[in-house]
């Protein structure tokens, strides 16, 4: 992503309903395993938004980004532990038993990424990934966020498949997949923004509510649409 992105991100991660809902649900899956993890890496992590999520659940937690940009925000905030870094070639001493990869497998070359993570993480492993759903749902915001793809569940179960094991991929943000659709289908061609700008502030607790609501029904149901994918897999 260009660094204006990481300056937007910055601004809205601590208070929207998307970046909250979202900690939310690795906070849930991570929940369930009813364990404290050795260690946890945070490949693309941004700026720190899911770094305090990991550490609540891993003794150890570390972070890597390909944005220089995006590691000083979260050096500022004190994740001294986190530094940058390229998915596709990592280098760790360090074997992970929680690898999280937020909404960055879209952007990069997935096969050597998968195959990569892969590499640093122990046998039986938990890897965690959200990524955009659906190719027909392609807008401006996927543009600006410099994004290759959308991902159909068939074609994360073919990249997973040789070096991890799917306990779980389902849709997520289903309640919102309608008007999403609508709002993209439809919406005018202009300046691109990160689309999450575009939500009106006085809707962002009651869409939180209703992600939170979401959330407790991930391990419940498979939901039948969704604006992302999230899958929870261990690693062979």
């Amino acid at each position: 992503m260009d660094d204006i992105n990481y300056d937007h991100i910055e601004k809205m991660e601590a208070h929207n309903w998307w970046y909250k809902g979202k900690r939310d649900i690795f906070d849930n899956i991570l929940s369930k395993k009813k364990k404290k993890f050795t260690s946890a890496l945070d490949i693309g992590c941004g700026v720190g938004s899911h770094l305090g999520v990991l550490k609540k659940h891993a003794e150890n937690v570390e972070g890597i980004d390909f944005s220089a940009k995006a590691v000083s925000y979260c050096k500022a905030k004190g994740w001294n532990t986190v530094s940058k870094g390229d998915v596709c070639n990592l280098s760790r001493n360090t074997k992970y038993d929680v690898v999280l990869c937020s909404e960055l497998l879209e952007h990069v070359d997935d096969v050597k990424a998968v195959t990569e993570i892969s590499s640093v993480m122990t046998k039986g492993g938990v890897f965690i990934f959200s990524v955009p759903a659906h190719s027909y749902l392609w807008n401006d915001n996927d543009i600006l966020s410099h994004h290759k793809r959308r991902y159909e569940k068939k074609r994360l179960r073919k990249l997973l498949e040789k070096d991890f094991t799917i306990r779980r991929l389902s849709y997520w943000n289903s309640v919102l997949f309608l008007p999403t659709w609508l709002f993209y289908k439809f919406k005018r061609k202009g300046t691109m923004t990160n689309n999450l700008n575009l939500v009106p502030k006085g809707l962002n607790g009651l869409l939180y509510k209703i992600l939170k609501f979401e959330n407790m029904l991930f391990h419940k149901i498979m939901m039948p649409q969704g604006i992302t994918l999230i899958g929870v897999c261990t690693k062979k």
